[in-house]
């Protein structure tokens, strides 16, 4: 019998599989959401990803040399980032083989091949010894997994004493779970991120609620709804009719859920 950790895992790998490289193709090759720095600020959805990942970055104050895990790495933007600016290098894991394959090729052809490296594993059970990283980052990924102890607990193990992880995730406010529904994601509410991340062996060192700042502000929302309409049929291969629908509504915000919440958190491993 298939094991409900074993059984999620599998779902989200069959939606990235789908997904990943049509939205590298079309849209970013950023797969978590923007941040935008105040009402006025109507950068793209690209600068704004990539403002997101600048901003986890210096929560991990990466060091010369350092080994740097990247769980749940998408297709690798995050990772070339990193390592773009830095000199680390980056084991980036997914349960999904066509990220894996697609990020290796893009670090050959963005020359970091020798730094930057992508392997097929699960983070909830990772094939790497005790304490061999010096960082780490779940990057919108914590959210897809229900067990999020046991995520930690993991990262916690690979992680030497003292090392720094960074999150960024969605949460739910208090009442208003819009998790609920979706079969891949589970949220939870803000309180619960400090004794969850203490029960696995980490101090937070700051936890900052930016949800107003993941907003995609209207000229953002027009810009992306044009892009969808040029490659609409596609989007409907792989969302279906309804969300196309949905999303290209210029009366619906449908890039705002009612309670949902985002946050940055920096810990350190004890």
């Amino acid at each position: 019998m298939t094991s409900p950790h074993r059984s999620n895992a599998e779902a989200v790998a069959e939606l990235y599989d789908s997904f990943s490289e049509f939205h590298a193709r079309v849209c970013d090759s950023n797969l978590h959401l923007g941040y935008w720095a105040n009402e006025q600020d109507h950068s793209t959805f690209q600068a704004a990803t990539e403002h997101l990942t600048a901003l986890m970055v210096e929560r991990l104050a990466p060091q010369t040399g350092q080994r740097v895990l990247d769980i749940g790495c998408g297709i690798g933007q995050p990772a070339f980032h990193l390592a773009g600016g830095h000199a680390v290098e980056v084991l980036g894991v997914s349960v999904s083989r066509c990220q894996i394959e697609h990020a290796s090729t893009r670090a050959r052809t963005v020359c970091l091949a020798d730094r930057v490296h992508f392997e097929l594993a699960d983070a909830q059970c990772l094939p790497y010894s005790d304490a061999s990283f010096d960082a780490g980052w779940f990057l919108e990924s914590l959210i897809h997994m229900p067990d999020k102890p046991r995520a930690l607990r993991e990262a916690a193990r690979v992680l030497r004493p003292g090392a720094r992880l960074a999150i960024a995730d969605m949460f739910h406010e208090p009442g208003c779970d819009w998790s609920a529904p979706h079969p891949l994601v589970t949220a939870v509410p803000l309180d619960a991120y400090e004794p969850l991340l203490a029960g696995e062996g980490f101090e937070i060192l700051d936890l900052t609620d930016v949800t107003p700042h993941i907003r995609v502000p209207e000229p953002v929302r027009r810009r992306l709804r044009s892009m969808m309409l040029e490659h609409r049929a596609e989007w409907v291969d792989v969302a279906g009719e309804q969300v196309v629908a949905a999303l290209l509504d210029p009366e619906v915000d449908t890039f705002y859920t009612p309670g949902l919440g985002y946050v940055l958190i920096t810990a350190r491993r004890c």
